[in-house]
């Protein structure tokens, strides 16, 4: 029975299985195709979401050290002309002090047309002398300027001014928390956080120059190193194969920006998702298909056999 059937009806078995290898191969191709352009696409959007904020970020705080500074410069070239218009200032340690609260700072010295600091809000640094930086524009007419050393370990912003015709300058000493909040750069931390993709895809901005994370959006990685430079940077942009952190296939998708490298990580397996779901769909159809198909043409050889008796 089994060898009658087999002979009679192989090349109809046959023809569904190729059928069903060509339509799980085709559907298989198609939609990868299409699943890893999708893929493709999405990582493009969030790294130009990105790119363009850091470009906004740049741009602002770019602007607001400019407001700042101009609003420094302001506050110390008034404090100069009222030091210069009243000495009394320079002898009185009080009315000194109501000038610093006044204009908001940690503190206010004054030194002579030698750079040496001959009064200030703080008797320690009585006898030392001015910033270097400032020590050159002692004989200048005119002269105010604001330096942001916001890199140290204790972050400050000094100013100095020339006081007119008396000689010497005033430096005023700035608190620079505020600002340092205001110009860093901490919010990016959370930038690419808002921007996850697939089930464990990874976005990311590192320094170009050391690798570190700035943001990405497993947190834990912020502030570590990438293990290797996985960047051609004789390229701005392109597309790697790489492997993860659990050791999975995946693509990473790269574009350099200024100081830093934005980037996006994705497994393979979540890119190919619903890929691998159609054709195992399309294999189970075509299995169900050919049993059924099977039983259908059994019974129809077992009343042809029973017609034949």
């Amino acid at each position: 029975m089994g060898k009658r059937f087999f002979q009679s009806y192989r090349w109809v078995l046959l023809s569904m299985l190729v059928t069903i290898l060509v339509l799980a191969a085709a559907a298989g191709y198609t939609i990868g195709v299409v699943s890893k352009n999708q893929a493709v696409s999405q990582i493009d959007v969030n790294i130009g979401s990105v790119e363009a904020y850091l470009q906004k970020n740049e741009n602002q705080a770019s602007q607001l050290t400019e407001e700042l500074k101009e609003d420094y410069i302001s506050k110390t070239r008034t404090t100069a002309m009222i030091l210069s218009e009243d000495a009394s200032f320079l002898t009185d340690d009080r009315t000194l002090e109501e000038l610093r609260v006044t204009v908001n700072a940690d503190r206010i010295s004054v030194s002579d047309d030698r750079g040496n600091i001959t009064a200030s809000t703080d008797p320690s640094g009585e006898g030392s002398t001015v910033r270097e930086e400032f020590l050159s524009h002692l004989s200048d007419n005119v002269y105010t300027d604001v330096l942001f050393l916001l890199d140290s370990d204790s972050p400050t912003i000094v100013a100095a001014s020339t006081l007119g015709e008396s000689g010497g300058l005033v430096q005023i000493t700035f608190p620079a928390a505020s600002t340092v909040n205001i110009l860093q750069e901490a919010d990016l931390a959370n930038t690419a956080s808002d921007m996850p993709l697939y089930a464990s895809g990874e976005t990311a901005i590192v320094q170009a120059d050391t690798l570190e994370y700035i943001s990405c959006t497993d947190p834990q990685k912020i502030g570590q190193k990438m293990a290797e430079n996985l960047f051609q940077t004789r390229h701005k942009s392109g597309t790697l194969d790489v492997k993860t952190d659990d050791g999975a296939a995946a693509m990473l998708r790269y574009q350099t920006s200024g100081d830093y490298v934005i980037f996006a990580t994705v497994p393979y397996s979540d890119i190919y998702h619903m890929r691998n779901v159609v054709v195992g769909w399309i294999a189970a159809g075509g299995v169900l298909m050919a049993v059924v198909s099977c039983l259908s043409l059994r019974m129809q050889l077992l009343r042809e056999e029973k017609k034949e008796k």
